[in-house]
């Protein structure tokens, strides 16, 4: 690779040019760097196991020593349990570097690894209870642009109404609602099928809730804006500024407040969110 890529900065395979004494130390340092990490392992293991090996020698040779004729009793009892001891602590230190450190590096860097995908992807928090334990007034606290998509959500709607009116009421605000389409036959279908209801009593809820929604208006305050969809929804999502709160829905048809839930502040995820209700909005019409 680094040979590859001084031939690219000096000349070709078949006709290289000559290499200056900066390029050569270059790559030398390059050579160095990729084999020194392997070759200090290794070291360090024979190492291990040298030190391990006197120590056991030296406990055996102990032990040995402890069963001659002329140890008496004492001199025997104690050259008898440093040897066992030396031993013993040789052959734990063989057991440890071959198989246990090696085994303790790899689930620390699984660990790690672990974190870094967390931290990446931007989850502040997991939960399967999104009424309850979701932060909801940390998320709706200074909010200015509040993206919701639901199938209509009354539960939620109701018990954060004085969180939205709040944020409706702020000059320059904005709240967009993403709904299902009632006039959409095969939305409403799929939706009472889901939630084991009529499509009549399917389409009543949505109604409801847009009217719910645009009543958030108020006189000098920021926009509310309803929008309904044709097509399934494969999960409720809600945005407030740079955070995210995405809740999937269940396979099962009856009721279920235990859902997995995951709230994000930027990352991967949040990233994934934002395209999501980007994409919804443009396959979208106002109410």
């Amino acid at each position: 690779m680094a040979l590859s890529w001084l031939i690219r900065r000096t000349g070709s395979r078949r006709h290289p040019a000559r290499l200056d004494a900066t390029s050569t130390a270059w790559l030398y340092l390059r050579i160095v760097q990729r084999k020194r990490h392997p070759i200090e392992s290794k070291v360090t293991s024979l190492s291990a196991v040298l030190v391990a090996g006197g120590l056991a020698a030296t406990g055996l040779a102990l032990m040995w020593l402890s069963v001659q004729p002329w140890a008496d009793g004492a001199w025997s009892a104690f050259l008898g349990q440093v040897g066992g001891l030396l031993l013993a602590t040789g052959l734990l230190t063989v057991a440890w570097d071959l198989v246990g450190r090696r085994a303790f590096a790899m689930e620390v860097l699984a660990k790690a690894k672990l974190s870094a995908d967390v931290v990446e992807s931007g989850i502040t928090r997991v939960t399967d209870q999104y009424l309850d334990d979701v932060e909801w007034g940390e998320l709706f606290e200074g909010a200015v642009h509040v993206d919701v998509v639901v199938a209509y959500a009354n539960t939620w709607r109701n018990a954060h109404r004085h969180r939205l009116e709040r944020v409706a009421k702020a000059r320059g605000s904005r709240i967009r609602v993403f709904l299902p389409d009632p006039d959409d036959e095969a939305t409403v279908g799929n939706l009472a099928q889901r939630f084991a209801m009529s499509p009549g009593a399917v389409v009543a809820k949505i109604n409801e809730a847009v009217t719910e929604y645009r009543s958030l208006a108020q006189a000098g305050g920021g926009a509310v804006e309803v929008y309904v969809r044709a097509g399934d929804a494969l999960f409720s999502a809600y945005r407030f500024d740079g955070r995210a709160v995405l809740t999937l829905y269940s396979h099962g048809r009856e009721r279920r407040t235990s859902v997995p839930t995951w709230v994000m502040a930027g990352g991967e995820l949040f990233a994934f969110v934002q395209g999501e209700i980007d994409a919804i909005a443009a396959q979208s019409t106002i109410r």
